[in-house]
């Protein structure tokens, strides 16, 4: 897996992908879906560490990929850490 970290930062715009101000949550409890995936992160933060579902989040984008991780907006990146999420407690859940 390539690490995305340090290849573009500084090509990406300042204007592109929305960023969250300092404080606020990357996704916002606006409906249902982005309910379940706070909860989720929540529940499952316990189970497993913060910095290897940020890796495997890396992993599974770059795999599906050929977007640069740090073009991504904080919501899109969030996303990918749900899935990750997802991915690594799967087979806790059985």
């Amino acid at each position: 897996m390539k690490h995305h970290s340090g290849c573009c930062a500084s090509a990406h715009k300042q204007e592109g992908p929305a960023k969250r101000k300092a404080g606020e949550p990357p996704i916002g409890l606006a409906g249902p879906v982005s309910q379940a995936i706070v909860e989720y992160a929540a529940r499952t933060r316990h189970q497993v560490h913060g910095d290897l579902v940020e890796r495997h989040a890396r992993e599974l984008h770059a795999r599906a990929s050929y977007d640069c991780w740090n073009g991504l907006s904080d919501r899109d990146q969030e996303l990918w850490r749900h899935m990750a999420r997802l991915d690594l407690t799967e087979g806790q859940r059985a």
